[in-house]
């Protein structure tokens, strides 16, 4: 079954959810799903699901965000396939930059949702535990792509010592990358470019 869509926002399409949730006990997905499964039961906290449209625990290149957006609420998942703006422009800069969703998996610092509000240092500290341990599920991993402030400081939290090319980028939502486009869009695509690089 193909889950990787060839245009951003295919979450607003159920089908192409129903296909993805078909496949969370996937070999490369399920121990990634209990994970996920296992936050949302200790936080008591609705926690969107990795994307099988991924390398799953295979992966070699992490994209990391902040907290899970409103529409990963609708989809059930962290994807770029979401139907938001922010998940359309991850979906745009990976294309662009040749980073293969194949070799990559999306997830948040912070990964029980906020209500939209930005993490605070309580929240940070109290997902560390939960960074580290999707680390050391992550064994092939080559590169993390650290996508705006507060995920750069629930990195330097969580991330020391892994020995793993970290690339730090302009959080990809429309708020951030449209107040100088012309110069953080690029930034983001050459973070992609070289995660792609390090994934070999």
């Amino acid at each position: 079954m193909d889950v990787f869509p060839s245009t951003p926002r295919a979450h607003r399409n159920p089908v192409v959810v129903a296909r993805k949730m078909a496949l969370l006990k996937a070999p490369h997905l399920a121990k990634l799903t209990e994970f996920a499964q296992r936050i949302a039961t200790e936080r008591k906290a609705d926690v969107p699901l990795f994307d099988p449209a991924s390398g799953g625990v295979n992966s070699k290149v992490l994209l990391l965000l902040e907290s899970p957006g409103p529409a990963s609420s609708g989809s059930g998942f962290n994807s770029p396939d979401n139907d938001d703006p922010t998940a359309a422009n991850v979906f745009a800069a990976m294309a662009e930059a040749g980073l293969s969703r194949r070799v990559s998996l999306s997830w948040n610092v912070v990964p029980w949702h906020l209500n939209n509000r930005e993490p605070s240092p309580a929240d940070l500290r109290a997902a560390v535990p939960y960074l580290v341990e999707l680390l050391r599920m992550l064994t092939a991993l080559k590169a993390v792509v650290v996508l705006g402030r507060p995920a750069g400081t629930g990195w330097t939290l969580s991330g020391r010592g892994h020995k793993l090319k970290v690339l730090n980028a302009p959080h990809p939502s429309p708020l951030h990358i449209n107040r100088d486009r012309a110069g953080r869009w690029p930034q983001l695509v050459d973070a992609c470019r070289q995660a792609a690089a390090a994934a070999g």
